[in-house]
């Protein structure tokens, strides 16, 4: 039995200013990643102004690239006959791996640019995959208040009741719950580790690149599964190739690369 009534907030009004609910709160994920970056690299011994500025480049490329996936893998077709529709993204529509990829982007030519050598780029992606997880799940709450994404008709007791009457399973939702137990999980390493000498090459006693691997292999895995619960039967349902969505793909990919290098720095000792 579905326990959650339908509810939805596209807009709220500060006075005469009206403020889209889902624009707000991807805007405030991303305040407080780039809060807790400029914390953590203060503490960790790492410029806070450099890594702050890859960070914003990085959000810069992240919403470029998440624009341009959803429009090409997603909604092609809409998007053609109504190009304009592509600037307006406080209606929605951004996909979090093309979001991903064009951080990676971004994060790639900064590096390069500012010759950022492999031995120090991976503390770096740490800060960054440290702060996404919580920058990330204030941010999918703006996709909950809006719905944008509806998931298989369902009675489970998290479905909420669609306007039609409909119990569904809301993925933004299903998401955010998945996602805490990594939030919880770096939250209580970070803490253990605050206040201990550094590992192998690590910050903290973390060693290198274990926070961007756990997050990749993590929320790759995740996405693989919450997509196979994606709605089929609504207008402008997810594209699907061959029976899986683009982000599943890519979640694969993800897995892979997380799944590799975790593995093989867990055989040189690098991992406890």
């Amino acid at each position: 039995m579905y326990l959650i009534p339908w509810f939805q907030y596209t807009v709220i009004h500060l006075g005469p200013i009206p403020i889209r609910v889902w624009g707000l709160f991807v805007a405030l994920g991303m305040a407080l990643a780039l809060w807790i970056i400029w914390r953590r690299s203060r503490r960790l011994g790492l410029n806070p102004e450099l890594i702050s500025n890859l960070a914003v480049w990085s959000i810069i490329g992240g919403l470029i690239g998440a624009r341009l996936f959803h429009v090409l893998f997603y909604e092609p077709a809409f998007y053609l006959q109504q190009p304009l529709e592509v600037f307006k993204i406080w209606r929605g529509g951004l996909s979090s791996f093309g979001g991903l990829t064009g951080a990676l982007v971004a994060f790639w030519l900064w590096a390069r640019r500012n010759k950022i050598f492999v031995e120090r780029w991976l503390p770096i992606a740490d800060q960054l995959s440290f702060a996404a997880v919580y920058g990330w799940l204030v941010g999918r709450l703006g996709c909950v208040m809006i719905h944008d994404h509806p998931g298989r008709p369902s009675n489970f007791w998290l479905a909420i009741r669609w306007p039609d009457g409909t119990p569904r399973l809301d993925l933004a939702l299903l998401e955010i719950i998945a996602m805490m137990p990594l939030a919880i999980w770096f939250y209580v390493k970070n803490k253990k580790t605050k206040n201990s000498s550094p590992g192998r090459g690590g910050q903290g006693g973390v060693s290198e690149g274990w926070y961007l691997n756990v997050l990749f292999i993590y929320y790759g895995t995740l996405r693989f599964i919450l997509d196979f619960f994606r709605a089929t039967d609504l207008p402008g349902a997810d594209a699907r190739y061959l029976g899986l969505t683009p982000a599943q793909y890519l979640a694969i990919v993800l897995v892979l690369l997380g799944g590799s290098s975790f593995f093989k720095y867990k055989k040189q000792g690098r991992f406890a």
